[in-house]
């Protein structure tokens, strides 16, 4: 397996998953970081024992590396993960890689003109709970799907929009933020849907100008579904859930960050067997992250690192264009 020497541009909340995740996959080497906050980067790289860097050019162009994370503010991810790829490097990037999904299409084509590879952080996808969800299609256990429900009721803090998350056209919305591996999985399981109506709601951060609900009902072809976002509750995440009702039966995941089985039933009992025993080999879910005052999605970084090829860029392009369909009903325009 190839060696990577990897620079990491931007080092803020999200830089421990990748810390935790070069340490754990040996084919990875910490070589230099990247941030535009001059003392936070210096104070960092003595920490780690690497270069430091203010301009992520620079350090693409230093040749120490040959492996990029891209982990930014939102609406740089684009245009620095195009640089890395034109300058000899294999990138990783965090969501959203862009706001754009005919940039995801450039991406890809690009990693295959310059002989690199472009990969996208979509590690809700690894949870134990998804791959039961996997295995149970697979064995068709729920029969005939009749409909899917998706609900994310979490909490931000007013002081989340505070910095570049409250820039519309920095952080994108909330959909981007926080709704993204969620939807992911979603249309990794049951197809990407159509959007037949979407509404958004400025319900508690009116001040920042970009909407925390969201509203909308999918048409999957054969069923239909809800979805629900909200980061309004109060005073922490409530819950993040797919509610799956089929012909021999329903499934619902739950949990705060989709990581637990919460209730199933089945109308044979050779389903029921059939399930509980594919919950038997499941591992347990890790705990979501924790940034202090607010929960995020579960902490999978590592294994997205092992299993790089499953995350190639192109497999961001459907939930982008969901995205971007649900604020296109709702009559937002975040493809900037």
């Amino acid at each position: 397996m190839k060696h990577y020497k990897v620079g990491i541009i931007g080092c803020g909340v999200i830089l421990p998953r990748h810390l935790e995740s070069i340490q754990e996959n040996s084919n990875f080497e910490l070589v230099a970081l990247c941030d535009i906050q001059d003392s936070l980067v210096n104070s960092l790289s003595k920490k780690y024992r690497v270069k430091s860097f203010i301009d992520y050019k620079k350090l693409i162009d230093s040749k120490l590396v040959n492996f990029i994370v891209v982990a930014t503010p939102n609406s740089l991810h684009f245009k620095q993960a195009k640089y890395a790829l034109e300058n000899g490097c294999d990138v990783l990037v965090e969501k959203p890689v862009s706001f754009n999904s005919s940039h995801i299409k450039d991406l890809d084509n690009l990693a295959k003109k310059h002989n690199q590879n472009a990969y996208c952080v979509l590690q809700v996808r690894l949870n134990p709970t998804i791959n039961i969800i996997k295995e149970t299609l697979k064995q068709n256990l729920l029969g005939n799907i009749r409909a899917v429900n998706f609900i994310q009721r979490w909490q931000r803090p007013y002081e989340y929009f505070s910095g570049w998350r409250g820039e519309p056209n920095i952080g994108g919305g909330t959909l981007y933020e926080v709704g993204i591996h969620y939807l992911d999985v979603l249309q990794h399981l049951f197809g990407k849907p159509d959007v037949i109506g979407s509404k958004c709601y400025e319900i508690k951060h009116k001040e920042v100008g970009i909407e925390d609900t969201i509203y909308s009902i999918f048409d999957y072809g054969s069923f239909g579904g809800t979805c629900e976002v909200t980061i309004a509750a109060e005073p922490s995440n409530l819950e993040c859930s797919f509610s799956i009702l089929g012909s021999n039966g329903y499934l619902k995941l739950g949990g705060k960050a989709l990581n637990i089985i919460e209730s199933y039933n089945f109308l044979s009992n050779g389903a029921k067997v059939n399930f509980e025993n594919i919950l038997k080999q499941s591992p347990i879910s890790i705990e979501p992250n924790s940034y202090g005052s607010y929960a995020g999605s579960c902490p999978n970084h590592p294994f997205v690192y092992k299993n790089l090829e499953e995350f190639k860029i192109i497999e961001s392009y459907n939930v982008i264009k969901l995205i971007e369909e649900i604020y296109s009903h709702s009559s937002i325009n975040y493809n900037l």
